[in-house]
């Protein structure tokens, strides 16, 4: 009786790490991980307090070139950082597609830090349906359509008051005219306009690569808003690593749909 019941324990031990045993890891994992990230996508990554734009004051001069940013730490309605969602994303080939119709595992252009370009895959996209979204509207000299994005995303820049200073992210709100962007192929261009615009049921989205950028409308712009890109490129690691595993595609829509609940509730 016992020899059987140990070949039949045997026989079960076996099959479970033959079978079973990197699934149950992998289930493991995934609930930790997951209740890691919800954390930290709620808490940190998009935070509720945050810089904003406050409208101008009506004038009875036109001028729009320029605008005005207020920092608050008054609660307020939940700050997305995020791009327009007719913005053209520069792919991997060099052709370009509208942000809306853009999907997971397509492959796009992103800057790598050592100063090339290459391909990366898109790992998720947020998307976030606003009954009325504030965006800026950046023109360059190379410039046709305007980089239409919130305030509070961050885009790749070089002041213009220091000509020795190295580029760097930096949010859309604290760019200024003069202030210097760079395109697809790296090239410097300055910024000569900035306009505010007021949308109504818009759509606005972002994507998210494991570089932590992308070129939208010809211009390298981050992944990233609220806080500084360095910041927020260290804090999603295990979220990108996450992603770029795959391991449970619908835990990664639960994730997107949590960060826009509670953007919603905020």
């Amino acid at each position: 009786m016992d020899r059987h019941f140990d070949r039949r324990f045997i026989g079960i031990r076996r099959r479970l790490s033959s079978r079973h045993l990197q699934t149950i890891i992998q289930l493991i994992v995934a609930f930790v991980l997951s209740v890691s990230l919800i954390y930290i996508s709620i808490k940190y990554v998009y935070p509720s307090v945050s810089t904003y734009m406050i409208p101008p004051t009506p004038s009875t001069t036109k001028k729009p070139t320029t605008t005005t940013t207020m920092k608050t730490t008054t609660r307020s309605s939940f700050d997305i950082g995020c791009f327009f969602e007719k913005s053209d994303v520069t792919l991997a080939d060099g052709s370009t597609r509208p942000l809306d119709l853009l999907q997971v595992g397509d492959k796009v252009l992103v800057h790598h830090p050592s100063g090339r370009l290459q391909p990366s895959s898109v790992l998720t996209i947020f998307h976030h349906q606003r009954t009325s979204v504030r965006l800026l509207d950046i023109y360059t000299t190379d410039q046709q359509h305007p980089l239409r994005l919130t305030p509070s995303h961050s885009i790749l820049i070089r002041k213009s008051h220091d000509e020795q200073s190295s580029f760097h992210y930096d949010l859309a709100s604290n760019i200024q005219i003069g202030d210097f962007v760079f395109s697809s192929t790296f090239q410097s261009l300055q910024v000569t306009n900035i306009q505010e615009v007021l949308l109504f049921n818009q759509t606005i989205s972002t994507p998210l690569t494991f570089e932590g950028n992308v070129i939208v409308n010809n211009l390298i712009a981050s992944c990233y808003a609220t806080y500084s890109h360095q910041f927020m490129h260290l804090l999603t690691t295990p979220i990108r690593y996450w992603y770029q595993l795959g391991t449970f595609p619908q835990l990664n829509t639960f994730i997107v749909n949590a960060i826009e609940f509670y953007s919603k509730i905020n």
